[in-house]
């Protein structure tokens, strides 16, 4: 694998090897014919423990991961799900589950691995999905070693950059990140995570909500 990263450059491998590029790939190149499914507001995409043939594309919408009902993760459109860390290993780690209405992809993971097993870059995608699945866990490790309010602080402004749009003075996380979902990914009980929410708007780190608009992110903060 070593061999093969360096006849690319970072330049290159981000513009050639991009999930987008994949997706045309598969779907232009190779002619796969994916399922398409609408899925409802918490509705089970796979379930932690059961066996998982399947690779869903997002088209639209956004998922969060669970493991043992705590949510540790979350996913958006424009991304593989099903070829990560776990790309040999048909036993689901964890539950992926909608949370908003949402369109998705349906490949048969067979399929797709059986075309870029034969390919020398399609050893290269597999790499880098992977390698960005173990960043995403090295973040989760990092922010559990924060104490207190920096790592909430730190944990929310990531959703904010990676999830987050910019309105005015705030960088708004969609309506799906609820009070419950958001409380539950920093690991709190709802009583607690309340009122450190309360404590972040008197700090001006989190903004006042506007209607459906719960979340907003001081954008100095980012």
């Amino acid at each position: 694998m070593k061999g093969l990263m360096e006849l690319y450059s970072k330049e290159e491998i981000d513009n050639l090897f991009s999930e987008t590029r994949l997706i045309n790939l598969l779907m232009d190149k190779y002619h796969l014919i994916p399922k398409k499914r609408i899925m409802t507001k918490n509705q089970i995409l796979v379930e932690e423990g059961l066996d998982n043939e399947r690779v869903f594309y997002i088209k639209q919408g956004i998922v969060a991961f669970t493991r043992n009902e705590s949510i540790f993760n979350f996913e958006q459109e424009g991304h593989f799900i099903g070829l990560e860390t776990f790309l040999f290993n048909d036993i689901q780690p964890y539950t992926i589950v909608a949370m908003e209405k949402m369109e998705v992809l349906l490949f048969v993971k067979e399929e797709i691995l059986d075309i870029l097993m034969g390919l020398q870059e399609g050893w290269l995608y597999l790499y880098l999905l992977n390698k960005a699945e173990q960043q995403r866990i090295q973040k989760n490790c990092i922010h559990l070693h924060l104490k207190g309010n920096d790592r909430s602080r730190k944990m929310l402004a990531d959703l904010a950059k990676n999830f987050g749009k910019v309105e005015g003075e705030a960088i708004v996380l969609p309506k799906c990140f609820s009070k419950k979902i958001v409380i539950s990914y920093l690991g709190l009980s709802f009583n607690t995570g309340k009122s450190l929410i309360e404590k972040l708007q008197r700090e001006n780190f989190l903004l006042r909500p506007e209607k459906e608009k719960l979340f907003r992110v001081n954008k100095e903060f980012c």
